[in-house]
């Protein structure tokens, strides 16, 4: 029987790829061929346990000033999402005044908003999972920050439209990339903050419910006759100022902060050196003197073919192909490596390990911002028809945006409680489904009730239990996906949501034409079958490290 050396074995079990190249330097990639599944299993097992003793050394190096400053920071872009959306709830009115449009287009503009997130969502998700957290994480703001104030300047209402797609193309990305992010900072006895967090979301609200409060009414036409050009500029206010704020919000990331790669981002791409360094810097910010060292990430010896331990900065998503690229003038075989890298990462979703609690997921967001926005959409307008069908005219903006005042802040105790609840024997998966039947029998209620009191306090119920169910979901969906596929779970899981929101306003349109009741009626409808499917989740991920 004939014997091979190592070096042989070796070079029978890696192939070398030569792609097209339009000059001499060609980009060469070294691939395992199909003899190396073994491999591929060994390797799968080291980056877990990997992953395990990074889990130990996160929670030793504790819950110190990064990881408090951290959460500001990632709960200001939370915050920077929902004060967008209530703005452009809240300014729609006088833009449709501003522009003389009728009711069945004035409703382009919210959808062009949420066609953005959608966009923002999958690419900026995907981005934290091929090139690392920290990137999208500024990026996020800044393109909100540069397209919102450029909002306030549109002459058009196409302009103003194109303007807010491209602004939440920007905002999209704060929901899966900031959740992701925190999440892999923080040991794994203080995850309910991530559920926590959502008290930035629900502010939000309010500090855009209370600016348009105070800025709309002395800057915005109530009569016919008005000159909307010098007139009716309040909406163009709102849009600046909510840009400022944003920008201030970034410059506080940037300037004020030492913002860190992930570790587990690192780890899941092999670069354990990285890590170690990441995790130096951050329990020195702490006060800890602990010592990290590499060899705390050792797994066995010989587990893997030491030649699979070189990555490159581009590695493919899934860890069981192995690649070094190096690409000096090719760059349409880049773009094909590089897309087929973004494919596999989507695809390792609908595995056996995955798919059920990917399609359960997906199906929750898309529900449950389906029905929200059709109640959201609907509340403005039935308040506003209400204070017309009792003959109140001459404060009724004022007062319709005082109600939306009460219905913002009653979200806020939704998110305490939300943090407060997961971590009873509730978990999180009794807590949201608790939270989203009641959320579709209050909405139901409102839509019974006759009196104007009895429809702030329904309204409440539903701003209450819907944010305490959305803060519930916000942290659940990173927590119950691995770090590798963490960020285009989200990602796509939060487009899912935007597609809603762009269906639901023209949806809810249609029903209104058949009965006011109607929209309601399917709202609750749609926020009862969410509660099912968050009952059949097969993974409760309470106490459980992300």
């Amino acid at each position: 029987m004939s014997t091979k050396n190592s070096n042989d074995i070796d070079e029978e079990r890696t192939m070398f790829i030569k792609l097209p190249s339009s000059g001499t330097d060609a980009a060469e990639i070294v691939v395992e061929d199909d003899n190396s599944s073994d491999d591929s299993i060994l390797l799968q097992d080291d980056i877990a346990k990997k992953q395990t003793a990074l889990d130990s050394v996160i929670t030793k190096i504790g819950m110190g000033k990064f990881q408090k400053q951290l959460l500001v920071l990632c709960g200001l872009g939370w915050l920077a999402d929902n004060m967008w959306l209530q703005c452009i709830a809240v300014i729609l009115p006088r833009v449709q005044k501003h522009f003389g449009l009728p009711n069945s287009l004035i409703g382009a503009l919210s959808s062009s908003l949420f066609t953005g997130m959608m966009f923002g969502a999958l690419f900026w998700g995907v981005l934290s999972d091929t090139h690392g957290r920290k990137q999208a994480f500024n990026w996020t703001l800044a393109v909100t920050t540069f397209f919102g104030i450029i909002a306030s300047f549109a002459q058009s209402f196409f302009q103003l439209c194109f303007m807010l797609f491209l602004l939440g193309f920007g905002v999209g990305g704060n929901m899966p990339v900031d959740g992701a992010l925190f999440l892999e900072f923080i040991p794994k006895e203080h995850q309910y903050l991530l559920t926590f967090m959502s008290v930035f979301f629900s502010f939000g609200a309010v500090l855009s419910s209370v600016l348009a409060y105070f800025i709309l009414p002395p800057n915005s036409c109530t009569e016919d006759d008005c000159n909307v050009f010098e007139e009716n500029n309040g909406w163009r206010y709102m849009l600046a100022i909510l840009g400022s704020l944003t920008f201030l919000m970034l410059m506080c990331r940037i300037f004020f902060f030492q913002l860190q790669e992930s570790p587990k981002y690192l780890i899941s791409r092999n670069r354990k050196h990285d890590a170690v360094l990441v995790l130096r810097k951050i329990a020195k910010i702490n006060g800890n003197n602990m010592q990290i060292q590499a060899s705390d990430f050792q797994t066995p010896a010989n587990t893997t073919n030491p030649r699979n331990r070189s990555f490159s900065s581009f590695p493919f998503p899934n860890e069981t192909q192995h690649a070094k690229v190096e690409f000096t003038s090719d760059p349409i075989s880049y773009i094909k490596y590089k897309t087929s890298s973004n494919i596999e990462v989507v695809m390792s979703l609908f595995t056996r390990k995955w798919f059920m609690t990917t399609i359960l997921v997906w199906c929750i967001w898309t529900l449950v911002s389906f029905a929200y926005t059709m109640f959201n959409v609907f509340l403005p307008k039935y308040l506003e028809s209400l204070g017309l069908d009792n003959g109140e005219s001459d404060s009724l903006m004022q007062d319709v945006l005082k109600d939306y005042v009460v219905y913002s802040l009653c979200g806020v105790p939704g998110s305490l409680a939300a943090a407060w609840l997961i971590e009873t024997v509730l978990g999180r998966i009794g807590t949201m489904s608790i939270a989203t039947f009641g959320t579709a029998l209050s909405v139901f209620l409102f839509s019974v009730v006759k009196s104007h009191s009895s429809e702030i306090i329904s309204s409440a119920m539903v701003s209450f239990l819907a944010t305490l169910n959305y803060a519930v979901i916000y942290g659940y969906t990173p927590e119950v996906f691995e770090s590798k596929v963490r960020g285009t779970a989200c990602g796509i899981a939060s487009a899912f949501g935007r597609v809603a929101g762009i269906i639901a306003p023209m949806v809810t349109g249609l029903l209104l034409s058949i009965s006011v009741s109607v929209p309601l009626y399917v709202s609750a409808l749609l926020f009862t079958i969410s509660g099912v499917c968050m009952v059949l989740l097969p993974i409760e991920t309470k106490g459980r490290q992300a």
